[in-house]
């Protein structure tokens, strides 16, 4: 287990294949590229970059691990890899669904944080009781702590809220204040900074308008012990460069 509970998000690398230049709009195609892309050899750099900032724990962004061309073999190759550089996988990023549940069992990942996509409520409901795996929805259009608790009605026991606090800032919200008001719901984290609200042009944590050092206080406050998933998927830069600064400013807040 990390003396800490910081992860990387494996997100942050959206641009990878296509020399950190992308845009948002085009989401989907960065997906399909990375999932093309992502084979045993690319998957190597990837854990070695992470590790060599420093990070002991990894969340896969579920185009890393694809799926549709993921086998049982595949997928004890890539854990060999991220044991190799001894980084646990502490969750996908990404919905729950038939498809990642099985990618979750093989590769030791306890639980899915992400939207509705490519899954539904009733799925996620089926998948809860019969998977093992957790799932913690992440927020993107809600707008406050309200609608953020209506997507995880009656989903039952293993459901829980990823608060993406890069979206609570794009849509306007008061990120601390929605994590006071949600309490104990708050499963997961995704711990993201943007430059202004109406957009969401990620930025280093604590130059944007995200209050990252009132999250951490108010994460604590309600006796929050996840983890604390970086995440920075910038369209015009390497994130790589502020990886192990993140960290460390992460671990500081936490301390």
């Amino acid at each position: 287990m990390p003396s800490t509970k910081v992860a990387f998000n494996t997100a942050n690398l959206v641009a990878r294949f296509t020399d950190w230049r992308f845009e948002l709009k085009n989401w989907g195609e960065q997906d399909r590229i990375t999932r093309e892309r992502t084979d045993e050899r690319a998957w190597t750099g990837i854990c070695k970059e992470i590790a060599d900032a420093g990070y002991r724990a990894v969340e896969v962004w579920a185009a890393h691990v694809d799926p549709q061309n993921m086998t049982e073999e595949r997928a004890t190759r890539f854990n060999e890899i991220m044991d190799e550089f001894r980084l646990e996988p502490i969750g996908l990023s990404g919905t729950l669904n038939d498809d990642t549940a099985r990618v979750c069992k093989w590769l030791g990942i306890p639980a899915c944080n992400g939207g509705y996509w490519y899954s539904s409520p009733d799925i996620i409901r089926r998948l809860l009781k019969s998977s093992g795996v957790r799932f913690n929805y992440e927020n993107h259009p809600e707008k406050s702590a309200d609608e953020m608790r209506g997507c995880i009605e009656g989903l039952g026991a293993g459901a829980g809220l990823c608060v993406d606090t890069g979206w609570l800032g794009t849509q306007g919200v008061d990120a601390p204040a929605a994590i006071r008001e949600l309490g104990p719901l708050v499963k997961h984290v995704h711990l993201k900074d943007v430059k202004h609200a109406g957009s969401h042009d990620t930025c280093r944590l604590g130059e944007g308008v995200v209050d990252i050092p009132g999250v951490v206080k108010a994460l604590k406050e309600i006796g929050y012990t996840g983890w604390y998933s970086w995440e920075d998927e910038p369209e015009d830069r390497n994130p790589m460069l502020i990886a192990r600064e993140m960290r460390e400013y992460i671990e500081r807040l936490i301390a």
